[in-house]
């Protein structure tokens, strides 16, 4: 031991010692006796979040990279729990804590473990995939805190696929403004064989209609083209559905959501649901790229134009959001993990197998049309509140 170091732990900043004592403390030292400390404080306990994760990014030196990978990587994150008074409104970051890297088995192992015995079928998890300008970390990050704000118990799965998490890219001649955009919209292409294998997994682990899967953005391009195309998929979830598929501010032309996408996706699932708003800044940006009307966006608020045979319509424009007064003036509007409301619908009344009415019921949104609903900006109700409403 430094005899340095052993004098600042044992003595007292600034107290002089008589030379008797120096002799015997540089006598204890040499003969490895240990000096009396004070007691320490007890440490401060942390609460912890765990993710389940599944990266289909390629590593490179240890370093996610914007690249499709050989085969699938299946883990789980710890993070920090915020602070929070109010998980619905407040603003608030994300500690990431550490992550583990575990086999597939050990994978579907724990998942299982997590959700519970396949007997209980109120029990489901959350299986979550991100849009446009994502990295792996960003995911962890945004899905801990939408878990979080949905005052959620379920475990969430979160798939991550090889956007370019800048949300930049270096332009090229005719595609200045849009070449990050294009370059994400390929890799969600590439990626939906990575998709289907990882929902797969998860829909064994979890068992027959106990995953509420929820495409976020661009990522319910690769969500919905997967589930029409993939004969695999299809043939396991035509016998063991989804318990609801919900399609986030898709970006996804309008008539071809409506017209292919959902009478595809229907048989898949218990539920079919679309989450559309009419200030989404991010979707009117990609309306202007793509020359089409997204699914996503309601422009004007106009309900009628997302109502299909088969799919259930909430719009969120209203619904309560999350963060600073300066963020939901000047922001996108775009991100999940802000719009509490629609959290909370997803996962305790979607998720929770209530009837839509329960909205009406706790006054968290109204009805429009047939099938379309227009969420509140109420403060939001106990998720226990939802025990009162009938099953869908």
């Amino acid at each position: 031991m430094d005899r340095g170091l052993a004098r600042d732990r044992c003595v007292r900043p600034g107290r002089r010692l008589r030379p008797s004592l120096r002799a015997l403390l540089v006598a204890a030292v040499l003969t490895g006796a240990a000096c009396t400390a004070p007691p320490a404080a007890a440490p401060r306990v942390t609460p912890t979040d765990t993710l389940f994760y599944v990266s289909a990014r390629a590593r490179e030196d240890g370093r996610e990279q914007a690249k499709l990978a050989d085969s699938l990587e299946y883990g789980l994150v710890f993070t920090a729990r915020p602070s929070m008074v109010d998980p619905t409104a407040d603003a608030a970051s994300i500690d990431i804590l550490d992550s583990l890297i575990v086999t597939r088995d050990e994978f579907v192992a724990r998942l299982a473990a997590r959700v519970g015995p396949q007997t209980d079928s109120g029990s489901f998890a959350v299986f979550y995939t991100h849009g446009y300008g994502t990295s792996l970390h960003n995911l962890w990050e945004h899905s801990a805190l939408a878990r979080i704000r949905a005052r959620s118990d379920q475990p969430w799965v979160v798939f991550s696929w090889p956007s370019i998490g800048s949300g930049v890219a270096w332009p090229r001649e005719g595609a200045v403004l849009t070449t990050a955009y294009r370059a994400d919209s390929s890799a969600a292409v590439a990626s939906r064989g990575a998709f289907a294998e990882a929902l797969s997994t998860s829909v064994a682990a979890t068992g027959n209609g106990r995953l509420l899967l929820i495409a976020h953005s661009l990522g319910g391009q690769m969500v919905g083209e997967t589930l029409r195309e993939n004969a695999d998929l299809r043939a396991m979830l035509t016998v063991s559905p989804l318990r609801a598929v919900a399609f986030v501010s898709p970006d996804i032309e309008l008539q071809h959501f409506g017209s292919v996408l959902v009478p595809a996706v229907r048989p898949l699932t218990k539920r079919l649901l679309l989450y559309a708003s009419a200030d989404d800044r991010v979707l009117m940006m990609s309306q202007r790229v793509n020359h089409s009307r997204r699914a996503g966006r309601i422009a004007g608020g106009e309900p009628g134009a997302a109502v299909f045979p088969g799919l259930e319509s909430v719009d969120m424009t209203e619904g309560r959001y999350a963060n600073s007064r300066i963020v939901n003036t000047f922001g996108t509007r775009h991100a999940l993990r802000r719009k509490s409301a629609a959290l909370f619908d997803l996962v305790h009344v979607v998720g929770g197998e209530r009837s839509a009415n329960c909205r009406e019921r706790l006054g968290t949104a109204r009805r429009l049309v047939q099938g379309s609903w227009m969420l509140t900006d109420i403060t939001l109700p106990a998720p226990s509140a939802v025990a009162d409403c009938e099953r869908y």
